[in-house]
């Protein structure tokens, strides 16, 4: 089998039933804000809340009765593995899954829940990988591999076909890149029925090696660890590398603070949660909105966060967003000088989130003290309000950053 519009159409064909034909809608409030016509592509409403289901099916689909009785297996950090675990639950197809060490515990969790065997092994993509080829060697059990696999990638691309349906008119599509599937898999769908289109694929910075080997720089890798996990990958597919050189225009990386800004910024705007790969589309515009010529259409690829990450991206936006601020002040050692203190943030229509009163550690003498707070705000015109009226009250205030 070889990656070609024919195959994604029959692919399309097979599992059309069985996937969620994900929204694709124009966000007024995104497309205000970064100067850009964005439109998202929600794939994170897919059941397993990701992409990977089309891939998955597409191969699990396509195996002979020998083949569904042996069972299969594969690495992954979580979304391939969810996708697999539950369309083989489906199929009745055994499934087994070998994750990084450091994959979020939602979705280790989730994909025991639809009845996957679950090893733990690896800290690197690259380790998970050589883990799991002698592990499907030793059990007989068949690889489907998370992209480098014409069946995969061409499920995959049953994505560029439906946003060609539903978008017929997309001037830009930019799609996360981890191992390249679903950007090799969508390109050649879109190149082969609209030509025009601007293709552009997104990496983390700490993860860029099909950005390097597209621009033919040698891979610089980062160090381990990305809230864009789901993307976290060594090194791409020679077969979905073959077709972004083929194909895609762009390659461009984005920072982990861009990502976390995106992952807030789709949460706040749209009420819509992804985990870091499926916001790197948008955090592609966030570091440059240029990369946004006319129609844009974002892929949200997944919705997999892990709780605790979110909890600390929501508590880390609401700082650079200045709702969440933190200030030392020195005030007399004096009874009632706190409460006056506190009564005045009162007044000025000011939250205290937190307050800690150290009279000796944070003492600038021995008739003073150093009250820190923090402060939930509506934003800096607030912040600057608040601060100029202590100052102007007689308190010295540090901002912290």
């Amino acid at each position: 089998m070889t990656v070609t519009l024919d195959a994604i159409e029959r692919a399309w064909e097979r599992i059309g039933e069985h996937v969620v034909r994900t929204p694709l809608l124009r966000s007024e409030t995104l497309s205000a804000n970064l100067g850009a016509d964005l439109h998202l592509k929600f794939e994170n409403l897919q059941f397993t809340a990701s992409f990977k289901e089309r891939g998955a099916l597409n191969r699990l689909l396509l195996l002979d009765d020998a083949e569904r009785d042996a069972g299969v297996i594969a690495m992954s950090a979580g979304n391939h593995a969810q996708a697999l675990a539950y369309h083989g639950s489906r199929l009745g197809i055994p499934v087994t899954i070998v994750m990084p060490r450091h994959t979020p515990n939602a979705k280790v969790e989730q994909t025991k829940v639809f009845g996957a065997e679950v090893f733990l092994h690896g800290d690197r993509f690259a380790e998970t990988l050589t883990y799991t080829h002698g592990l499907a060697e030793e059990r007989g059990l068949v690889l489907v591999h998370p992209f480098e696999d014409d069946a995969v990638i061409a499920g995959q691309g049953t994505l560029g076909l439906e946003i060609l349906d539903q978008a017929p008119d997309v001037e830009t599509l930019i799609v996360p890149v981890g191992g390249g599937g679903l950007l090799a898999g969508t390109s050649v769908a879109v190149r082969a029925q609209s030509s025009g289109v601007r293709l552009v694929g997104v990496q983390a910075d700490r993860f860029r090696a099909a950005a390097d080997a597209f621009e033919g720089r040698e891979a610089n890798r980062g160090p381990a660890g990305t809230i864009a996990e789901g993307i976290a990958v060594d090194d791409p597919g020679p077969t979905a590398m073959g077709l972004l050189r083929r194909n895609v225009d762009r390659m461009v990386t984005v920072s982990e603070s861009d990502i976390e800004r995106a992952i807030f910024m789709l949460l706040e705007f749209e009420k819509t949660v992804t985990e870091g790969a499926g916001a790197a589309a948008l955090a592609a515009v966030i570091a440059d909105p240029s990369v946004a010529k006319g129609k844009t259409v974002l892929v949200l690829s997944g919705g997999n966060i892990d709780m605790m990450i979110l909890s600390s991206v929501l508590q880390r936006g609401l700082v650079r967003s200045n709702r969440l601020v933190r200030i030392a002040v020195e005030i007399p050692d004096l009874p009632g000088a706190l409460g006056e203190l506190t009564q005045r943030l009162g007044v000025l229509d000011s939250n205290i989130v937190d307050i800690v009163h150290q009279r000796a550690f944070g003492a600038s003498s021995v008739r003073a003290t150093v009250v820190e707070l923090e402060l939930q705000m509506r934003g800096e015109e607030q912040v600057g309000a608040v601060v100029g009226a202590l100052r102007e009250a007689g308190y010295e205030v540090r901002l912290d950053p």
